[in-house]
């Protein structure tokens, strides 16, 4: 059994209309996979129902051995499935410290708080000099930092990151993006992202599985969907 396990989900918002058709994949212990495709193609909503927010209609979620398609949403991130949501995720009236420091209620991430902090730090620099500022006045890509660094603070045995590129410069996303790849060698956790931007997702991740209309529709390495025609159609057609 591997570390997550996707097995054939079928989901909605309406019982007359399934979002999700079917959709199976897994996730190996160190394993970085990504979800790219269009908008509308079902990838937000594939990360909803392994959040617990929308459940399920037939299939299954596993990790590590446990059906978290059964739990609701504090079990599950009680579990260390952590997620970076599209948008929103931080307190605007809180300060950046504040909002770090309510991300540690698992019992995991009070026991190690004070050292993931120090590396949400060094990977965000921007993020100690403005410490004691309110969240709200970050700017975009300061606030996407902010999201990332709470989910470190969370202690997360996966990480989940749905469309973080949204809204940001591309020089901004570029940047994101590399400082992500620094975390993820520290974290030596699996990684699932959701992307709208397809070479940025590839880049980063090992993995790829293209969605469109609710199914996959293409996988394979990510320098090898890279160099795909058919990837890039599958893509568009999305």
């Amino acid at each position: 059994m591997s570390y997550f396990e996707y097995n054939d989900v079928v989901a909605g918002y309406t019982k007359e209309m399934d979002i999700i058709q079917g959709i199976s994949f897994s996730l190996e212990k160190n394993s970085r996979i990504a979800l790219i495709g269009a908008n509308g193609g079902g990838k937000s909503t594939i990360m909803k129902t392994i959040s617990g927010i929308l459940p399920i209609r037939s299939g299954s979620i596993m990790f590590q051995g446990e059906k978290l398609s059964t739990l609701r949403p504090h079990e599950i991130v009680a579990r260390g499935v952590i997620q970076v949501p599209e948008e929103g995720g931080t307190f605007p009236s809180l300060s950046i410290e504040e909002n770090l420091d309510i991300s540690c209620s698992r019992k995991e991430a009070k026991e190690h708080s004070r050292q993931n902090k120090e590396l949400v730090f060094e990977l965000f620099p921007v993020l100690k000099e403005k410490a004691r500022q309110a969240a709200g006045s970050l700017s975009g890509g300061q606030r996407k930092m902010l999201s990332i660094g709470k989910a470190i603070m969370a202690q997360p045995e996966i990480l989940l990151l749905d469309d973080i590129s949204m809204g940001l410069a591309p020089k901004v996303v570029e940047d994101l993006y590399h400082t992500l790849k620094n975390l993820v060698d520290q974290l030596d956790k699996p990684v699932l992202v959701v992307e709208q931007i397809m070479e940025v997702a590839l880049q980063f991740a090992d993995y790829g599985h293209v969605i469109q209309q609710g199914r996959i529709v293409l996988s394979g390495k990510s320098e090898d969907l890279l160099e795909s025609e058919e990837a890039r159609q599958s893509y568009i057609g999305g």
